[in-house]
């Protein structure tokens, strides 16, 4: 079945090409804050993810999707270099309408994947800042992370790999328009994956 999305699928394209612009060890830009600046942005990106690991852990699921813009979405690769989520098949690919709908599935009663509900820890580090226009107020930036899962009754799971984020200030705070994570094993057989890394 195929999803309908608000946004045009030349749109879509044009904010994954943006989000490819995150990638390691690309030289550095002029635009990029330096010294106390660069420190004093990272710090701001920490916390910002930080916050967000607190929800996720929190099942505060709502709160969560609310981080995101109103045409920001959430993407977990299936393959390593899989370059775009629209020509195969992802582990996660949410836009807002389809995070609401995980949300009310997680939420639901009798859902059976969450009797009993799964306890997450998620841990980020490692922040890269890889674009930045203080004009606008948007950044790219990346970062390593480590999310722990456990069910009663079940084996303990671990997940690690690297998230790229698009995010714009708003406020003291930042939105995202893109959040992709590469989880290392993200081509391995996985039991269903509940919790958002």
């Amino acid at each position: 079945m195929r999803r309908v999305d608000a946004l045009s699928s030349t749109t879509r394209r044009q904010t994954i090409n943006k989000m490819n612009i995150v990638a390691p060890a690309k030289p550095a830009t002029p635009n990029l804050p330096v010294g106390l600046d660069e420190l004093l942005l990272i710090r701001d990106l920490e916390k910002f993810v930080t916050a967000e690991c607190e929800l996720l852990d929190g099942r505060e699921f709502e709160a969560w999707r609310d981080l995101f813009t109103e045409d920001g979405y959430y993407w977990v690769p299936s393959r390593i270099d899989q370059e775009s989520p629209e020509d195969e098949l992802s582990l996660f690919y949410d836009d807002r309408e389809i995070m609401d709908l995980r949300i009310q599935r997680l939420r639901h009663p009798r859902v059976h994947a969450q009797i009993p509900y799964t306890r997450t820890t998620h841990v980020a580090g490692n922040f890269v800042v890889n674009a930045a226009d203080e004009a606008t107020g948007e950044y790219a930036f990346a970062c390593r992370f480590v999310m722990h899962e456990y069910r009663p009754e079940m084996a303990q799971r671990a997940f690690s790999g690297r998230c790229e984020y698009a995010v714009v200030r708003d406020g003291t705070s930042f939105k995202i328009r893109s959040k992709k994570v590469t989880v290392i094993n993200c081509d391995d057989f996985h039991f269903p994956i509940s919790i958002p890394f």
